[in-house]
């Protein structure tokens, strides 16, 4: 056995150290002395003996090395004439590729079965091929979601967000997973989230647009105003498909922060993108700086037709600041059909009528819009009567949504969460228990948070930032301007404009 092994190693470096020497030779040419036949013997075929295979336990073995051995009367000798020996690398490669292509088939096989075992949906094909081996980390991200979601459906929180963190860093290129982390640690740690949203930024181009707009509610609903500033500024440049949406979060958070600069460099940028919110940007700077006359007298300006849609629905909206309620439904009802959508002029009529203290039109409108009720309507509602607390109003709302027998859905859980909230804004205590109840009914954990942000309600905590509990409520974007609007959590510039369409 001890034979074996010894020739076992001596094949090891033979099949190298024989014909890297035998190579050497051929390109001498023969001016060079046999590197494997005895010197002493004639040098003829089958005369000439074999040095090379003098000291192996089993000399017949070197024939794995070289097939020019056999065995003659008086021992093993070459079977080529001095000039024709010649290397096989042929069975170099044979030998050392076999060997290595065992030992890689052993691997894969072990590292499979290993994988498989702990329950990695992975195939021998993903494992065995080089060009799919990124197919195991994303095999091994989509087990770990999967424990996330039973984890989640258990009300494993923590648990759910740690395995989800694990899938991620298996899996980078999973963008919704790194989306879902960045979204959930945005309350408990608002710097892993940001972290998180860069990340994806970075790593996910071709979903910057989505990002950015989770990343700004994440930084609106948490108070970071001056990030989220920067945010919109940024992207109001660069996503001009969602341009006027960005322009709207820009004017509120420059508000809230009390910060003009962003808006001031906006106004001398000449390139188009910034060029179209010019006379935005002019009317709004006139109206922080109290510069009330000259505002006006811009906004009953006609601005260029081509302009951006919001632009019409901000001269309206600044007009009703101004108090010039009926220049501003005049001007309204002046739009051409389709120039402001129905979200938006309802948001505009029910402000000019609470703002002119109308009851009647109010009231008219409101009752208008019960007839046809739908979620996004519901979501301006709410928002109208978070700003401007109803409470006769609000039990209208609440009864035709009774009567209508509105479902909690995953689709429309934001609608719940924003009557949650008006509940709260209105008074209306008896409806805020009853909104609290059926979300917790409809959640798969006690969802205790909801006591506290009922209690905040209710002036009933020492925290009075409502800050603290909008990152955890899934609220529309009008809805959460306005709570925020309601319940300030910032010093901020008088201004005469309420926001407007989200």
């Amino acid at each position: 056995m001890l034979g074996w092994f010894a020739d076992l190693f001596r094949l090891t470096w033979g099949l190298l150290y024989w014909n890297t020497r035998k190579s050497l030779f051929r390109l001498r040419r023969g001016r060079a002395r046999s590197p494997c036949q005895s010197p002493s013997d004639s040098g003829r075929a089958f005369e000439t003996h074999c040095d090379a295979c003098l000291h192996w336990d089993q000399p017949a073995r070197f024939r794995r090395v070289c097939p020019l051995l056999v065995e003659g009367q008086d021992g093993f000798v070459c079977s080529a004439n001095t000039a024709d020996v010649r290397p096989f690398w042929g069975r170099f490669i044979g030998y050392y590729g076999g060997t290595l292509a065992a030992i890689y088939a052993v691997g894969v096989l072990t590292f499979f079965i290993f994988l498989r075992t702990i329950g990695y949906p992975v195939s021998i094909v993903h494992v065995g091929l080089p060009f799919l081996w990124h197919k195991v980390p994303q095999a091994r991200s989509w087990f770990f979601v999967e424990k996330s979601n039973r984890a989640f459906a258990a009300g494993q929180t923590s648990e759910g967000l740690l395995y989800l963190n694990n899938a991620y860093q298996f899996d980078p290129t999973n963008y919704a997973a790194g989306l879902f982390l960045a979204k959930n640690y945005q309350a408990g740690q608002p710097r892993v989230s940001d972290d998180f949203f860069e990340r994806l930024l970075r790593d996910h181009p071709d979903q910057h647009g989505a990002t950015s707009q989770e990343w700004f509610r994440a930084l609106l609903s948490r108070g970071d105003f001056g990030r989220a500033a920067t945010l919109a500024h940024t992207a109001l440049l660069t996503d001009t498909a969602r341009a006027q949406v960005w322009i709207r979060c820009l004017l509120f958070t420059t508000r809230q922060s009390g910060d003009d600069a962003p808006l001031r460099q906006i106004l001398v940028n000449r390139t188009p993108s910034a060029a179209l919110w010019h006379r935005v940007l002019e009317a709004e700077l006139l109206l922080r700086s109290g510069r009330n006359t000259e505002a006006r007298a811009l906004l009953e300006k006609t601005w260029p037709g081509r302009s951006p849609s919001f632009t019409s629905f901000y001269q309206i909206n600044a007009l009703i600041g101004l108090g010039q309620h009926f220049a501003a439904l005049d001007l309204l009802a002046a739009q051409p059909l389709g120039r402001i959508d129905d979200e938006a002029g309802l948001t505009l009529r029910l402000e000019a009528y609470a703002a002119s203290k109308n009851a009647r039109l109010l009231q008219a409108e409101f009752d208008r819009v019960l007839t046809q009720l739908n979620p996004p309507r519901i979501k301006i509602l709410c928002a109208h009567l978070i700003r401007h607390p109803d409470l006769a109003l609000f039990t209208k709302l609440c009864t035709r949504l009774e009567r209508a027998d509105f479902a909690l859905t995953t689709e429309n859980a934001g609608v719940w969460f924003s009557l949650l909230c008006t509940a709260g804004a209105v008074g209306n205590d008896a409806q805020l228990r009853t909104f609290a109840g059926r979300l917790k009914q409809a959640s798969n954990t006690p969802f205790s948070s909801l006591n506290a942000v009922a209690a905040f309600f209710r002036g009933e905590t020492v925290e009075k930032r409502i800050t603290s509990f909008l990152p955890i409520l899934p609220l529309p974007l009008e809805v959460t301007y306005a709570l925020i609007e309601r319940y300030p959590v910032a010093l901020r510039p008088a201004s005469i404009v309420s926001p407007g369409k989200s």
